[in-house]
């Protein structure tokens, strides 16, 4: 059933965007005039807050606040457009499945619905991180320029290429959650920060989603298929006529700069050091036990959260106790993902992008965290000071293995990708 599900992803994904559009239509059509009259915001009184049904109706109340922003006096007709809107992704998606006739022009369709999505989120990410969601936006930009021109760049450096992306999400999360926690306290609550995030959330997965789908049909029709290199009698006659196309490696390969200054960099090193890594000591030994070491020590600090809630201290209107809860509990994920990736990592030499992105992902997280918790003066906070500064200590140098490994790969399948140091 999973793989059949897998083999029409473009499908199902169509599919999930028309039910996307119609559920916000509906409930758009549902509340029009608490929609017209929160244009001014509506802030949840989180006191009020005493069974999961209210947390519910804040959690909507927020929807209706950050809806007004976009469709303002017009609610009525922007539910109905996005209804019509979700029935004709539900068109679309059967026009994927029974034909590849249109694959072309539906594929620079997902990309537009990309981009549009992501526009959208980063207005609704304004309202809580100000001027600095435009990061995201030039994160986004970054991640969709990478899919579009993904033929064009040398898969010897496609580490590299996830470097790069990471980077520029890393930027934005940083200033983002700095902007957060300044105002936390002031002009936002955790109710709100929790909400707006979750819808974001969703939408951005989406944007995400309908990316793939673009890259995907583009892919089917070799509409981004990087040319045939042309012979010197064809380029010849193409420079006489005064044709010179676009060849976005002459822009987007600086990857390899950043491969090459790398390796120097870990061969002065060693160099400087007078050491050599033993033939039988792996890497992934050392990122396992420091793996389980992270591991024990966000299982500790969640185990503490956990208990507000089951020994019965815990009561909805504590907002800051379910926020701080959440956040414990996808970084607790994060380092169980980092941990199987290590596993496969060590036993079948698979996976080893994903683990390098798992573990910058859970080492941002640590760190901000950090920032916070030293520079602002708040309660939300994910670790005491000390487990926050062991868990930064420890995911440092896992993230320098990742980064420093070699990875052969990009264009073969996972099995045939490896890595040394």
């Amino acid at each position: 059933m999973f793989k059949k599900l897998r083999s029409q992803s473009e499908v199902h994904i169509s599919l999930l965007l028309g039910l996307f559009f119609i559920i916000l239509g509906v409930f758009i059509l549902f509340n029009t005039e608490r929609i017209r009259g929160a244009a001014d915001g509506s802030p949840v009184d989180e006191s009020e807050i005493d069974t999961i049904w209210d947390l519910v109706n804040a959690f909507f109340l927020e929807v209706t606040n950050m809806l007004s922003i976009l469709i303002g006096d017009f609610p009525i007709i922007a539910g109905i457009l996005l209804i019509l809107f979700g029935v004709f992704m539900f068109k679309v998606g059967k026009t994927v499945r029974d034909t590849t006739k249109y694959d072309g022009m539906l594929s620079f369709f997902f990309l537009g619905l990309a981009l549009f999505l992501f526009i959208i989120t980063t207005i609704l990410m304004m309202q809580v991180y100000g001027w600095w969601a435009i990061l995201f936006f030039i994160a986004f930009m970054v991640h969709l320029l990478y899919n579009i021109y993904h033929e064009y760049l040398n898969p010897k450096h496609r580490k590299e290429h996830y470097m790069i992306i990471m980077f520029f999400y890393g930027v934005a999360y940083f200033f983002t959650q700095n902007a957060v926690y300044s105002n936390i306290e002031d002009a936002l609550s955790p109710t709100d920060v929790l909400s707006i995030n979750m819808f974001f959330a969703v939408v951005l997965v989406l944007a995400l989603m309908a990316l793939w789908v673009g890259v995907f049909l583009s892919k089917s029709k070799n509409l981004l298929k990087k040319p045939k290199t042309k012979s010197e009698e064809d380029l010849s006659r193409s420079s006489k006529r005064g044709i010179s196309k676009l060849n976005p490696n002459q822009y987007l390969g600086f990857s390899e700069k950043m491969y090459q200054f790398r390796n120097r960099l870990l061969t002065r090193t060693k160099d400087f050091l007078e050491i050599g890594i033993p033939g039988w000591l792996k890497v992934n030994y050392l990122e396992l036990l420091l793996g389980l070491l992270v591991l024990v020590f966000i299982g500790v600090e969640f185990n503490n959260r956990q208990g507000v809630f089951t020994e019965g201290y815990f009561r909805l209107s504590q907002m800051s106790y379910l926020y701080e809860w959440i956040n414990l509990f996808l970084t607790l994920v994060l380092a169980l993902l980092y941990l199987y990736f290590t596993v496969m990592n060590l036993w079948k030499n698979i996976y080893y992008n994903r683990q390098m992105i798992v573990i910058i992902a859970l080492w941002l997280k640590l760190t901000v965290s950090l920032f916070v918790t030293v520079f602002h003066d708040v309660e939300l906070s994910l670790f005491i000071l000390p487990f926050n500064i062991a868990l930064v200590i420890l995911t440092t140098p896992l993230v320098l293995f990742s980064i420093f490994k070699e990875f052969n790969g990009g264009t073969a399948n996972d099995g045939n990708k490896k890595a040394k140091t």
